[in-house]
């Protein structure tokens, strides 16, 4: 009797350890991968409804992506995976969210129909990925292209810059995401990490 209690109180012992073990290394781990940052000068998001291209093809706003989850980002005018690995979430951000209006860099005088333009809002300092390389949202200029991957037919496009509009409008909780690859699609358009 008195060596199975001793073996019961044993067992249980190693229980709560193991548990305990699991619920700091659990803690460890989201506390690296999610971070809520109080600081926000000339910090890098979108607004928590910013559309993000699933690696499946579906969308889901910003803050509805988990970190270890899959999304497409492009790579030499194709699209692929790249995994979150981190998460910054901004409550009451500073920065107002710069708009970046896009139009295809092919001429439309096919006669085909007008494609209507393209908006990215994200704040100034957030880079986007372009034909010269990755650049700040403040600093685009009519010369710049930007890339969009098209879902319906699976082709990435180059989509000139239309127009920047500085102080477009401010959030009262933003997010940014950390991939693997350095890039994921926002509006199905190629942005970069900080």
């Amino acid at each position: 009797m008195k060596f199975l209690t001793t073996s019961i109180f044993s067992l249980l012992s190693l229980t709560i350890f193991a548990q305990t073990e699991i619920a700091a290394v659990s803690s460890i781990q989201s506390q690296a991968t999610i971070r809520i940052s109080k600081s926000t000068k000339r910090c890098k998001y979108f607004s928590a409804n910013a559309p993000v291209t699933m690696a499946d093809g579906s969308v889901k706003s910003i803050a509805e992506v988990r970190v270890g989850e899959h999304v497409k980002t492009c790579k030499d005018g194709k699209t692929t995976i790249t995994q979150v690995k981190q998460i910054d979430v901004f409550n009451q951000p500073t920065s107002p969210l710069t708009a970046v209006y896009l139009r295809p860099a092919e001429d439309n005088t096919s006669g085909s129909p007008i494609v209507p333009a393209l908006l990215l809002e994200a704040t100034p300092h957030h880079y986007v990925q372009t034909n010269h390389g990755r650049k700040r949202m403040k600093r685009l200029s009519k010369k710049d292209i930007l890339y969009h991957y098209e879902p319906s037919t699976g082709i990435v496009s180059s989509w000139k810059v239309g127009a920047v509009q500085e102080n477009a409008r401010r959030v009262s909780k933003a997010y940014n995401l950390e991939t693997v690859d350095g890039t994921y699609l926002v509006d199905n358009v190629m942005v970069a990490n900080n």
